[in-house]
Formats: structure tokens, sequence, C-alpha cells
């Protein structure tokens, strides 16, 4: 398959996939999130591959939505649908679930959904200057992806509240401290460890990997992601029509700070 928005590369029994809109900072689009989703599943189709690495080409992870084309759901010219929309579709956490071994390699910002798609990985390694941010309120929005559930379970309740109710940075080492991060890595090293943490993985089998994977997944207290999501979801679909997110949108369109009171 031919991709418009990442790059795929096998070093290895490592399969790497990069975001590539760098000149975008990487800005999430749905049409993104397919290829990423295809990448992955070739990844695990393919006996070679032991582990799967995701990071972003340029300055950034993932900036976040792409919210040029919001204007287009504000005028009604086009229905907005969750991100998990389709029933027929496998949720995102279940599919990481059951993925062979997900390490995500941030360096520069994860913003929004550049930092809730990967609450579901395994590991995530970050570059000594990533910077991390749930800036959904921010721009009239809520968290999504599961995230009201994953995020808890990773830093505690108290950190994630906070975390989601000021939108602030967080640098990689407090990420470390919180447990979002299992390691911080100098920038000039990062992707050389990156690939050295994946090899290590790798070289693994990749069948007790993936049971020891489905074992985390079942013995930790696990809610019915399929009903968070569809909660998200109708939350979010509500706060699509706030005043707060059109300020937003009207904000970045007319490259200004929003006023929400």
């Amino acid at each position: 398959m031919t991709y418009e928005f990442i790059e795929v590369e096998n070093i290895g029994n490592v399969g790497v996939v990069r975001l590539n809109r760098p000149e975008k900072l990487n800005a999430w689009n749905a049409e993104m999130g397919a290829e990423v989703r295809n990448a992955i599943e070739t990844f695990n189709n393919d006996p070679v591959v032991g582990s799967i690495v995701t990071t972003g080409n340029g300055r950034a992870f993932c900036a976040g939505a792409d919210i040029s084309g919001w204007s287009q759901d504000l005028a009604g010219e086009r229905e907005w649908t969750p991100v998990e929309r389709s029933t027929d579709e496998e949720n995102w956490i279940d599919f990481c679930t059951r993925s062979k071994p997900l390490i995500a390699a941030v360096r520069g910002y994860a913003v929004g959904i550049g930092v809730t798609q990967i609450l579901p990985y395994d590991l995530r390694l970050a570059c000594e200057n990533a910077r991390f941010s749930f800036r959904f309120v921010r721009v009239g929005l809520l968290p999504e992806l599961g995230s009201t559930a994953l995020l808890p379970r990773l830093i505690g309740l108290g950190r994630a509240v906070e975390a989601c109710m000021t939108a602030r940075d967080i640098k990689a080492e407090e990420a470390l401290r919180i447990g979002l991060v299992t390691e911080v890595i100098p920038e000039s090293t990062f992707f050389e460890r990156v690939l050295e943490v994946a090899e290590i993985i790798a070289a693994n089998p990749t069948t007790q990997l993936m049971q020891t994977k489905e074992l985390f997944a079942k013995n930790i207290v696990e809610p019915d992601f399929g009903k968070i999501m569809r909660q998200e979801g109708e939350a979010l679909g509500i706060a699509r029509k706030s005043a707060e997110h059109r300020e937003a949108v009207q904000a970045f369109l007319e490259k200004r700070e929003p006023n929400f009171r």
C-alpha cells in the first residue's frame, strides 16, 4: 500500500511507522489514522517483525488534530462523528492490545490525540525535548480514545484530572516521574536507543509477548472500553456544537487568542 501521511520501514526485526506531515507538525487527520492502523496491521502479519515503533518526522511527534478543516464542521458542510465511528471497526484500544508490542518514540510535542493515541501502547519513550499536553479544553473539546480510563491508570486519577483541566505542558522529566513514559533519552542518541529497546523486545518470542499483553489487559480492572468510547463520543459531539469550540476554531482561523469569557 502507498501511504500519503506516514512512512514505514523494516529495520531488522522492528517495524517503524513515521508520522510524515512535518510541515504541519504531524497534525492528525482521519486519513493518517487509517494509514497508521493499516501499517501496524501489516507489521502484525509480518512474521519477521517482533515489535513496532511509532515516531514522527520533523520537530514534533504529533501536534494534535488537524483543525484546519474544522470550519467545515461548524458550517455544516461535513458531519462529525467520533473517532471510533464504526461499530464494525475494532476500537483503537482493543486493536493496540492484540497487536505486537507497540513502542511510541516521542520527540517534541505530543498534543491532544497526539498523546491519547499512544496511551494504549506498551511503552512510551521520550526524547529529552518531548512535551505532552492534553489540550482538549483549550479548544472547547474533551479527551477521547479511552483516555479518561487509561490516563488515570498510568499516572493516577488526581494527576490525570489536573493534566486535562489545566491543559498544561508536561516536560519529559516530569512525564517520567509520574509514569507517563518509561525512559527519557538524550536527543543525540534518541532513535538509536529506541531501536535498541525495540530490538530487545523483538528478540523474544512473539506468541509469548502477545500473550503477556493479553494477560495484562485481562487482569487489570478493565471496564467496557466500547462503552467508554461511546460516552466520550456523545459528549464530544455535544462539545463540537458548543460556543467555546466555535470560538476556538474562529480564533485559530483568525490567528488570535480565543476568548472563552
